[in-house]
């Protein structure tokens, strides 16, 4: 019994230590994503060069962007994959106009919504007041 009870308590000692080892290579990636919602009445035109044009319809949006694997949040100005954002319409001749811009992004204009400790997304909320 007291064999038994001599490598249990070993087995006990040793385990967090082992578990602590373990712990300290896991790097913890954080995922932030960036979105475009479209609060408007009108459909919005997003062209990167990536993935060319996108019309994000009225009332809908569109993941634009994921974030650097990063051991933290990355906000919008901090994220070195886009500088800018442009957002066009088409007018009565299906030209497209500028009708929002944002250079350099601001991120006092994106909401943050924390989905879980490890994952975040950051929107820029659209309206008719920012494209009129």
């Amino acid at each position: 019994k007291s064999f038994i009870m001599r490598k249990l308590q070993i087995i006990l000692f040793l385990a967090p230590l082992l578990m602590a080892f373990q712990c300290e290579s896991d790097e913890i990636v954080v995922s932030t994503v960036y979105i475009i919602q479209n609060d408007s009445n009108t459909n919005l035109i997003f062209i990167t060069e990536e993935a060319g044009e996108t019309v994000i319809t009225s009332q809908s949006s569109h993941i634009f962007n994921f974030g650097p694997n990063a051991s933290t949040v990355v906000s919008p100005a901090e994220n070195s994959n886009f500088n800018s954002i442009q957002l066009f319409k088409s007018d009565s001749n299906q030209n497209q106009v500028l009708a929002y811009e944002q250079n350099p992004i601001q991120d006092e204009l994106w909401s943050l919504n924390e989905l879980s400790s490890l994952e975040y997304e950051y929107s820029l909320i659209i309206t008719d007041d920012l494209i009129d």
